[in-house]
């Protein structure tokens, strides 16, 4: 019997990666040769908590940096696209250098730049985003959620509006707090954005790359056979800061709700952050259930179709960069408040395990998705030799 190749990474998806490598390469040269010359400009200085790195190196050999690994990543993503549209395969040396010049944009853009700030902004966007999710969610389900739409749907669905109509001015009070200061920080938002997403995208390029070449082979099947309990894990680290922010609602805050006792807005927006993280606490569990796979009926227009792989690798995997990058500036400047606030943040941002757990997941996620779909080419094919 004749079987189908298993799918690898296409040749288009690393061209498309280091196309956009390139572009995020020349606009960080940009950034950098602007930031030299004008080191007032800079965005990320004039944060409350800029880059650690930024601290112990100075704004001229910082930015000098930026400027010189920017304009490597320019030319590798030139000579990138240039070897991978003139031959079908990378030998493993090309690979190693250009994975090279891309863990130097990882090192330097995604964790040399990365802050504390780096997740918070994160974390601000998602809960401020969570209302009109919630909303959009429940009425789908009320409409669409057959069994779920009396169970889930309509409680989740009246709860939001009595919430609204009995809340409204604590909620004025909240959007008026942080929308403004959000907009107020809209410049630094999409220069940190853009860090987060260009460390991502150079990884992305990385991995592919050693993967043609033939690496990982042994590190993938891992990930496929562990999947579950990495997934779990991953699942498990949002779950400390979600907890912390439901004590703002109770008489003994914890973590950073002090003004909590005195201020009904910033319970309310302890529990917009809280419900942020619980989202990230069921998506992840989406990567080892039913529905990470395939779209639930209640959906509009996919409903019962196929999960496409890069829905949830994609924003998984820009996630798990996400944390990874935030972890050492977390932790860096918690330790700089002493053992206990270290440890403290250690566990409430669990980054450190949570962005490896997270890649691993998705990674699995990726691996399983990818035999079930090679699974299902080679039935295909059996049945039509036997017929």
């Amino acid at each position: 019997m004749t079987t189908t190749p298993r799918p690898h990474p296409s040749r288009h998806l690393v061209r498309a990666l280091l196309g956009l490598g390139l572009l995020s390469s020349l606009i960080t040269a940009a950034l950098g040769l602007r930031w030299l010359l004008s080191p007032g400009d800079a965005l990320l200085a004039a944060s409350g908590t800029p880059p650690p790195l930024l601290e112990i190196l100075g704004s001229g050999p910082m930015y000098t940096a930026q400027l010189v690994v920017a304009v490597l990543g320019a030319v590798a993503g030139v000579a990138g696209l240039a070897i991978t549209g003139s031959r079908a395969s990378v030998s493993r040396l090309v690979a190693v250098v250009l994975a090279a010049v891309a863990a130097a944009q990882v090192a330097l853009f995604g964790l040399g730049f990365a802050s504390f700030m780096t997740l918070a902004q994160a974390g601000y966007l998602i809960a401020l985003a969570m209302p009109v999710l919630l909303v959009t969610v429940a009425a789908l389900l009320v409409r669409h959620g057959g069994r779920a739409r009396w169970a889930v749907g309509v409680p989740l669905l009246t709860a939001m509006v009595l919430g609204a109509l009995l809340g409204a001015g604590i909620i004025r009070d909240v959007a008026l707090a942080i929308i403004p200061a959000m907009v107020r920080s809209g410049g630094l938002i999409l220069v940190t954005v853009h860090f987060v997403l260009a460390g991502a995208l150079w990884a992305a390029v990385a991995l592919l790359l050693l993967r043609r070449a033939g690496a990982f082979e042994g590190v993938e099947a891992w990930t496929v056979r562990w999947r579950r309990p990495l997934t779990i894990i991953a699942a498990c680290g949002p779950l400390p800061y979600a907890l912390s922010r439901l004590t703002w609602l109770t008489p003994w805050p914890i973590v950073g709700g002090e003004a909590a006792a005195a201020d009904p807005a910033t319970r309310v927006w302890g529990l917009a952050l809280s419900t942020g993280a619980w989202l990230g606490v069921v998506l992840t569990l989406g990567l080892i259930r039913p529905w990470g796979e395939v779209f639930p009926r209640w959906f509009p227009v996919v409903g019962g179709r196929s999960v496409p792989i890069v829905t949830a690798a994609i924003p998984g995997f820009a996630i798990a960069a996400l944390l990874c990058f935030a972890a050492v500036p977390i932790l860096l400047s918690a330790s700089e408040m002493g053992l206990a606030s270290t440890l403290e943040f250690a566990l409430v941002f669990p980054c450190w395990l949570w962005g490896p757990t997270l890649a691993l997941a998705v990674w699995g996620y990726v691996g399983h998705r990818r035999s079930t779909i090679g699974s299902r080419a080679d039935r295909m094919v059996s049945t039509k030799m036997d017929a």
